[in-house]
């Protein structure tokens, strides 16, 4: 007990110098802590979007089935579609449960704001069982329903008019999605045939959304499937991997800037320590003299070094947490996919990782303050008399 509470006062002596350390371990498991939490939270948030978009596989045109693929879960366009007469042949394929042919296009306004529309068909409901609507579904071949960002954005409500110049194409709003937290927000869904009229792409598709009633039976499915014509299919897990690979770059980037600030921090905490040792050389030669043995002092800066980065630790993940938000935000903006929903999300056993690289850090950066300090004679007190 005595010596944790040199080590308390020694940092307490050195409070400004203390403290810009700390704050540099902070910085770094700060930095620790968010990297950890996106890391899971992406993976899960990925998963979760692949699990409410209900889409066990995607029947496209070859050659294009992972854009295929990504376009149904966030929008834009291809230059490749598939003939709509592969619906209901891939409606008549045992084991599939629901098949919705999606036709999906995105409009660039003058301002450069982009609008996503989805045709989709009366089936793509049973893939959206979690939505709740404000209103209805489509009443009629005119009629739109609209994601809760696309009417706020567009400040329509339920009941009224909307006008697209580019298309000269007017609706009424039979039903807004309330929010949902992922991409669908933000979209306008159209009847299919209209979304075909209207996008000059009669008898086109996009894919083929697939459900399946038993996913054990995937590899028969898939074999049935891609026996029709002109046809090519991706399933869930391969957009997952494919989404991984694109983000892996991103994650390697961050990785790298990460061990940069622990470096730094580590070499932080190294040359505070030994300054603070440098200028107790005398007082340690004292506590030699009346008795102390050289593993005394050796745990004495020792711990002093743990205690200040367990400090930075703490303080990292309470930044950490705090920045959440704002951490989020950014990774949604610079990573090249992004899946709906929070990355960064609190957890346990990830601050607790990041504490303990924290004070592992001090005990590394600690060992040689600590030999060197340890090595003081009482000599040391005799050149200062």
């Amino acid at each position: 007990m005595n010596l944790l509470s040199l080590s308390f006062t020694n940092l307490c002596r050195r409070r400004v110098r203390s403290g810009l350390t700390a704050t540099g371990v902070a910085v770094a498991t700060a930095a620790l802590f968010s990297l950890l939490s996106f890391n899971a939270g992406f993976d899960h948030a990925l998963k979760k979007e692949m699990d409410d978009s209900g889409i066990h596989m995607l029947v496209s045109t070859e050659g294009c089935p992972m854009e295929a693929a990504s376009l149904a879960l966030h929008g834009g366009e291809i230059p490749k579609f598939l003939d709509a007469r592969r619906l209901p042949d891939v409606r008549q394929v045992p084991g599939v449960e629901t098949a919705t042919g999606i036709l999906i296009f995105s409009l660039i306004e003058e301002e450069g704001k982009a609008l996503y529309f989805y045709g989709v068909d009366d089936e793509y409901r049973k893939l959206r069982p979690h939505w709740k609507l404000d209103g209805q579904w489509f009443s009629g071949p005119d009629s739109i329903v609209l994601g809760v960002e696309a009417a706020r954005v567009e400040k329509r409500k339920v009941g009224d008019r909307i006008y697209f110049p580019d298309l000269d194409a007017e609706f009424t709003v039979a039903g807004i999605i309330q929010r949902t937290g992922s991409e669908d927000d933000g979209f306008f869904f159209l009847p299919l045939a209209t979304a075909q009229r209207v996008f000059k792409k009669e008898g086109k598709l996009t894919g083929v959304a697939v459900h399946l009633a038993d996913l054990t039976a995937f590899d028969e499915v898939k074999n049935r499937i891609e026996a029709l014509p002109d046809v090519y299919v991706v399933s869930r897990d391969q957009i997952m991997q494919q989404i991984l690979s694109i983000t892996a770059s991103s994650k390697t980037l961050m990785s790298a800037v990460l061990i940069v600030a622990l470096t730094v921090s580590v070499l932080g905490v190294l040359n505070t320590v030994l300054m603070s040792v440098f200028e107790m050389r005398s007082e340690f030669g004292y506590m030699r003299c009346v008795g102390a043995a050289r593993g005394d002092i050796f745990l004495i800066v020792l711990l002093e070094t743990v205690a200040l980065c367990l400090l930075g630790g703490v303080g990292g993940v309470i930044l950490g947490v705090a920045l959440s938000s704002v951490t989020d935000h950014w990774l949604h903006a610079l990573l090249p996919y992004a899946p709906a929903g929070r990355f960064m999300r609190f957890d346990t056993t990830v601050a607790a990782a990041s504490i303990a690289a924290a004070a592992l850090s001090g005990i590394l950066a600690g060992l040689l303050p600590s030999l060197k300090a340890a090595s003081a004679s009482p000599i040391e007190a005799a050149r200062h008399v």
